[in-house]
Order: C-alpha cells, then sequence, then structure tokens
C-alpha cells in the first residue's frame, strides 16, 4: 500500500479526528439556518474529496526488473581497468637534400633519440640510398612524445626496415610486407618500332628492355621487324595491398611473329636452380652474343669496304654502324669483362669486352659510359654498358658495333652464333607442364578481354575495338 494511504487511514482512525466528524455532524443536525448548513457541508464533502483522492493506476503484466548497474564504485574495490594510450602512426615524406637526421628532427624528435635510432637503422638498411620522396613512418612514444617507439622504412617492394622500442632498448629487424602474386598479358600489332609499339599498348618500359634482350640472340632489330608483325608478352607482376603499388617481375612468355618466322620464349627454372628462357622444344633461346645490342637503330653502314664519309676515301669499315639518337641505350652483346673503358682516338668514347678465349666486342662513339663501366669489371648480356653518341671522327650520332674472333673482326650480321643448352628427360617433361599451365592462363585471359569488349560494344554505340589487348590473371 501506498505511503500516503496509510497515513490518510491513521488520520480517519484518531480519535481527535473521529471527535471532530461527530460534533460537525450534531452542529449541522442542530442548525436552523440553511445558510449554515450548506457552509458546513462543502466544508465536509471537501475533506473527504481530498482524503480520497488516488492517482488511477492500470494493472499490467510486469516483467522482472533488471538491476542498474551501480553508479558509484565502493572506496574499497580497485578502480576500472583502462586501455593503455597507442599514440598513432605519423607519415613524414623525406625532401630534397634532407637526411633522415633532419627528418627526424623535423618531427621534434629528440636529437640523441634520433641518432640511436639512426645508428641501428644503419645496421639493416643502406640509408644512403633513400631518396627524396621515401616515406617514413614513425610513432612517439606515450609519455614521451619526443622519443620514438617505432620506426618503418619501405626501402624495398617486399621488405620494410624497422626499428622498435623493446624492454627498454631499441631492436631493429628486416620484416616482409603482404604481395599478392598475379600476372599480366600485353599483345599488339607492331607499327613503327618494338619499344614503341609495346610502349603504346601499356607494356611497363623495364618489360620492353627485357623483351629486346632476349629477343636480340635471334632478331636483327633493323632488318626482320616490319609494321603488322605482333608480339605476345606474358609477365609476372606483384600487389602490395598495404601500400596499393605493384612491381613488374620477369617475363615467364613471349612471342614474337613476324612475317617469315615465329619466335618464342618461355622462363624455366630447373631442379637445379638453374634458369632460362627455352622454346618449344626446350632448346635455349641464349646465345654466346646478341646479333643488335640495341633497339630502334637503323643499320646506316654494313661490314666491308666503304668510302669513309670524313676522310673521303675508300677503305675497310671493319664493323657495322646503327643510326641512334644520342642517349640511346647500349646493352653489352654477352657475358664478359671490360677489357677497355676509355677515349680511343677516331673511335671516340670506346669500351671493349672479352667475352671467352674467342669473342670479343667493341663499341665505338659513345656520349658517355654506363654506371659502374670501368676495365676489369664484370658485366651480364644486356646490361647498359654506355649511350649513343657522336664523339671521336663522325659527322652525325650512331653506334659503330665491332666483333672480333681471335682477334680479327668480323661481320656481325653473318656470325654463326653457338647455341646453349637443351632440356633433357625429366627436365623436359617438368618444362612442357609448366608451358601447358601458362598456355592455359593465357587463354582465359584472352577470352574475358575478347566479353568485355563485346559488353563494351553492346553498351556504347561509338565503342571501337582497339588492336592491343591486355589482362590480369593467375598462374
Amino acid at each position: 500500500m501506498p505511503r500516503w494511504q496509510t497515513m490518510r487511514d491513521t488520520l480517519l482512525k484518531h480519535p481527535i479526528t473521529l471527535g471532530c466528524w461527530r460534533r460537525l455532524k450534531r452542529l449541522a443536525l442542530a442548525s436552523e439556518s440553511p445558510k449554515a448548513f450548506g457552509i458546513i457541508a462543502l466544508i465536509g464533502v471537501s475533506g473527504l474529496v481530498w482524503l480520497n483522492i488516488q492517482p488511477a493506476t492500470v494493472n499490467l503484466p510486469t516483467k522482472p526488473a533488471i538491476e542498474a548497474p551501480e553508479l558509484h564504485q565502493d572506496s574499497k574495490s580497485p578502480p576500472a581497468a583502462t586501455a593503455p594510450y597507442v599514440p598513432p602512426e605519423e607519415s613524414f615524406i623525406l625532401k630534397r637534400r634532407e637526411t633522415l637526421i633532419t627528418l627526424l628532427r623535423r618531427a621534434t624528435v629528440n636529437r640523441t633519440n634520433a641518432h640511436n635510432v639512426v645508428n641501428k637503422l644503419k645496421k639493416i638498411t643502406n640509408l644512403r640510398r633513400l631518396k627524396p620522396g621515401q616515406i617514413i613512418r614513425l610513432k612517439r612514444q606515450a609519455h614521451d612524445g619526443r622519443k620514438l617507439s617505432e620506426i618503418r622504412i619501405r626501402d624495398s617492394f617486399n621488405e620494410e626496415a624497422v626499428v622498435q622500442f623493446k624492454d627498454g632498448h631499441y631492436q631493429a629487424v628486416r620484416t616482409p610486407t603482404k604481395t599478392q602474386y598475379l600476372t599480366q598479358l600485353v599483345e599488339g600489332e607492331i607499327t613503327d618500332s618494338l619499344y614503341l609499339s609495346a610502349l603504346r599498348a601499356g607494356m611497363p618500359k623495364k618489360i620492353i628492355i627485357e623483351l629486346i634482350r632476349m629477343m636480340s640472340f635471334d632478331v636483327d632489330f633493323e632488318r626482320e621487324i616490319r609494321t603488322g608483325d605482333r608480339f605476345s608478352v606474358y609477365f609476372a607482376r606483384s600487389y602490395s595491398p598495404d601500400f596499393n603499388d605493384i612491381e613488374n617481375g620477369r617475363i615467364l612468355r613471349a612471342k614474337l611473329t613476324l612475317r617469315k618466322r615465329t619466335l618464342d620464349a618461355t622462363y624455366f627454372k630447373d631442379s637445379k636452380g638453374g634458369d632460362g628462357y627455352y622454346d618449344k622444344t626446350g632448346e635455349s633461346t641464349r646465345r654466346a652474343l646478341m646479333k643488335t645490342p640495341l633497339d630502334v637503330a637503323v643499320l646506316t653502314s654494313s661490314y666491308g669496304k666503304r668510302k669513309h664519309p670524313v676522310l673521303g676515301y675508300t677503305r675497310m669499315h671493319k664493323g657495322s654502324d646503327f643510326r641512334a639518337p644520342t642517349g640511346t641505350p647500349i646493352m653489352a652483346a654477352g657475358d664478359g669483362i671490360i677489357e677497355m673503358s676509355a677515349r680511343n682516338g677516331s673511335y671516340g668514347n670506346y669500351v671493349r669486352i672479352r667475352h671467352n678465349g674467342s669473342y670479343k666486342t667493341a663499341y665505338a662513339h659513345l656520349s658517355r659510359f654506363g654506371k659502374g663501366i670501368k676495365k676489369g669489371r664484370r658485366v651480364r648480356q644486356g646490361q647498359i654498358i654506355g649511350y649513343a653518341g657522336s664523339t671521336g671522327r663522325v659527322t652525325a650520332a650512331h653506334l659503330h658495333y665491332e666483333v672480333l674472333v681471335d682477334g680479327h673482326q668480323v661481320n656481325p650480321m653473318r656470325l654463326k652464333l653457338p647455341t646453349g643448352k637443351t632440356l633433357k628427360r625429366g627436365e623436359k617433361k617438368a618444362f612442357n607442364r609448366m608451358l601447358t599451365a601458362i598456355e592455359t592462363d593465357i587463354s582465359q585471359i584472352r577470352k574475358t578481354n575478347l566479353a568485355s569488349r563485346t559488353l563494351s560494344q553492346k553498351n556504347t554505340s561509338t565503342a571501337s575495338v582497339k588492336p592491343v589487348t591486355a589482362g590480369d590473371g593467375f598462374l
């Protein structure tokens, strides 16, 4: 029962209250005046009404009450645990002519702390290779924002150099980044040069250079490449989801369809770790020397007698001249050791490479030498050794290329080059299985691209079919 009802019943049953009611009753009965009787009756009725008023209630089914949590903790109970503060990660971009120390000072890191961190980083990465635009990721210590708890530098596509503050001191480690393996197919028609046509088709420059190096063993780019020839290149790629960028890998399969023949090369790594490119028969596409050590070139003067353009009389021309704009990259025709890299009279800037006991190649009239190209250095086939120019006794920029066999110049274009190895037995079976898998993936990519183009034509009345197709797939 509510408290106010209890108080009302107690008040009504009190002797004084009962006595008052009896007196009012006698007074009302004894009164002969209607006016007095009305006043007394009004007072009595008002009192009864006041005492009997109560709020309207509705009886509804009730659920068990949920006990509310205590708002105030007992003084004896321990305080609730709170999550430790974790400083947010910050990113800084290395500016031009800025060192890592100056970047950390710009980030308000304590000088001593900055030097400690940099000294740790030096043990796991080469800080001299950091370039403007490099992203440096930092985390600060919770108790002191001028000290670092972590620094991360992505110094390669799939690895980071990391220094972390743990157990009271800094620890330097290298950690891998997440990557996804992809493949891509780029195909197209040659309309001018292989380089420019492949570039327009969307092929990355790195892949184009690798393609030229691969095909230079068998292809004379000046005489054999014609408008209407086709190329198809299937290559590997790696995608980094954390950084949202892509790195192009090696060519897995390449095909050149020329007027008179078709060349193909597929990458294969044998059980002993040796790798290389092979044709469908399992024969290595590698030769001792490239036929031409550059692309986008025109043969202007062949091996043999000719009238010298500067001296004006006929003399023996002991090499091949390729017209090439100044700055065109020149590649080593084969593996070997630099025998000479210097100015050489009428040859101008000159490089000569010894490939084995019999073969040597020479490159003249270079505008400049490649990075690290010095006497005694070992170079690999396809490595850039210099850039075309017009140094020495010349009338225009070009490359003079010589092949020497046992010390005598021979015609580079007619040289019969030795081949590499041929896969046998178990290695050949493994190669065939891999080749089948690659061709299946290429076929699937082509079907996907064809379906995409067909759908695009249906949705757009003005759609045009491009001669180049490109797509992504998985191997």
